[in-house]
């Protein structure tokens, strides 16, 4: 009988193991599988990436150039702005020289311009019709064109190498006359003061 017993009690003791063994297997296969899982979820989960937006840029220093009183030369003038765009600087350099220096505006007054665009590293500076009328003369085209390309090149935060002059939308041969502007024109250093 004490045999019986002992057999039973064995046999019970094995059972109890058994099945606790396999709860321990089922127990340990399902974290290896959580653990795969969030793996699998971390490796294929995407950083953020960060994105320069060349239009949205704190405040910072630009230099506007204006021409010197000779009209010979271009002469930076540094000016702080809040979040510099490329429509933001130029409408800077409508408004003129601030007056610290001899330096003149180099865009005659009443000459509008319509938008300022940036596509491509190419600012594309779309004025109203009558611009032939304001600009007049070689060098007054020149002064007012490469203050443009040159300010917008120079401050690289947006990233500008060149710029398209458009008259209401539309390519010309040239804003006033004297100046090839059917291409976009890159910065000309010769006509900076040293």
């Amino acid at each position: 009988m004490m045999k019986k017993i002992f057999s039973v009690i064995l046999c019970s003791v094995l059972m109890v193991s058994l099945v606790a063994c396999g709860k321990a297997e089922e127990k340990k296969e399902e974290t290896s599988k959580s653990v795969v899982k969030e793996e699998t979820v971390a490796a294929n989960k995407v950083e953020p990436t960060t994105e320069v937006k060349t239009e949205e840029i704190k405040s910072s220093q630009v230099v506007l150039y204006f021409s010197d009183d000779q009209a010979m030369y271009l002469v930076g003038e540094k000016r702080n702005l809040e979040k510099p765009t490329a429509k933001s600087i130029v409408a800077e350099l409508v408004k003129g020289p601030s007056g610290t220096e001899k330096l003149t505006a180099t865009i005659p007054e009443g000459v509008v311009i319509l938008d300022v665009a940036v596509k491509e590293n190419i600012a594309y500076v779309d004025f109203k019709g009558n611009v032939s009328e304001k600009i007049s003369g070689s060098t007054g085209e020149q002064m007012a064109l490469y203050s443009i390309v040159n300010t917008l090149v120079s401050y690289k935060d947006l990233g500008i190498t060149k710029v398209q002059f458009l008259i209401e939308g539309k390519k010309v041969e040239s804003i006033a006359g004297h100046l090839d502007t059917s291409q976009p024109m890159g910065e000309n250093t010769e006509i900076l003061k040293k």
